[in-house]
């Protein structure tokens, strides 16, 4: 009973839309990102390397540097 209802509906419409939806995200992120100004395509660049520091700590003993 299940197959059955499931083959009835009819979702050729709402794949076009889902389709067309991505599409036009898809265009909005490339345009967003080909619209950044240099400052701010430098900064993102530099996210996974702001926290270095603290990802490698100095080995330490009682909180006290080696």
């Amino acid at each position: 009973m299940m197959k059955d209802a499931v083959r009835a509906l009819e979702t050729g419409a709402f794949a076009e839309i889902g389709v067309l939806a991505f599409f036009v995200a898809f265009l909005l992120i490339v345009v967003y990102a080909l619209t950044l100004s240099k400052r701010s395509r430098d900064a993102a660049k530099q996210i996974p390397l702001d926290d270095l520091p603290d990802a490698f700590p100095s080995h330490t003993t009682n909180g006290n540097p080696a």
